[in-house]
């Protein structure tokens, strides 16, 4: 079921699995980039530095409910893509994804999507695929609707609560949904 790299035309998806100073230097400029600050998970925006980012990363190699990939675009590592469950819900899986502000507009945010979207479908693991969208983020929001996925506000408490022990009633993100088992 974890691919360690997934292939497409214009990106790849390569596992997080093990020490790796671009990674680490990646993932600082997307932890550190204003642009993005009020789109992250705002857990991330604890790991400033690169000594937290490396510490960080340690706990995502082999994480049992995380599995994280670099995105690739030609020699260059653009940004991250994810998706996580939890242990006592794993019905839903949450898709999580960011670039390197230089590597925007080029559709990989698209492409890597639907790469990791199209492997997990293809696992029959999952009930849902949902996206948490900041309610601003027109441009992930597009993407998602491109991809198949649809505003969920319904299950978006069931699925807040499982994942976030929080029902999302005062949240600044929407969910975004897509069914993967009929």
């Amino acid at each position: 079921m974890y691919k360690n790299i997934i292939k497409g035309k214009k990106c790849s998806l390569i596992r997080f699995i093990g020490s790796d100073e671009s990674l680490v230097d990646m993932m600082h400029k997307i932890f550190n980039d204003e642009d993005l600050q009020e789109y992250l998970n705002p857990d991330y925006l604890n790991y400033k530095t690169k000594p937290q980012i490396r510490k960080w990363l340690k706990s995502k190699y082999s994480n049992p409910v995380e599995i994280w990939y670099v995105i690739k675009y030609k020699n260059d590592y653009a940004g991250y893509i994810c998706y996580k469950w939890r242990k006592h819900y794993d019905e839903a899986c949450e898709v999580s994804t960011a670039l390197e502000k230089k590597f925007r507009g080029l559709d990989l945010g698209y492409e890597s999507s639907k790469l990791l979207f199209d492997h997990l479908r293809n696992s029959n693991k999952f009930k849902y695929i949902v996206a948490y969208v900041h309610k601003k983020n027109k441009i992930a929001e597009n993407n998602l609707k491109k991809l198949g996925l649809k505003k969920n506000n319904a299950l978006q408490k069931i699925v807040t609560k499982e994942f976030y022990s929080s029902d999302g009633s005062d949240s600044v993100y929407n969910m975004f949904l897509m069914k993967t088992i009929k």
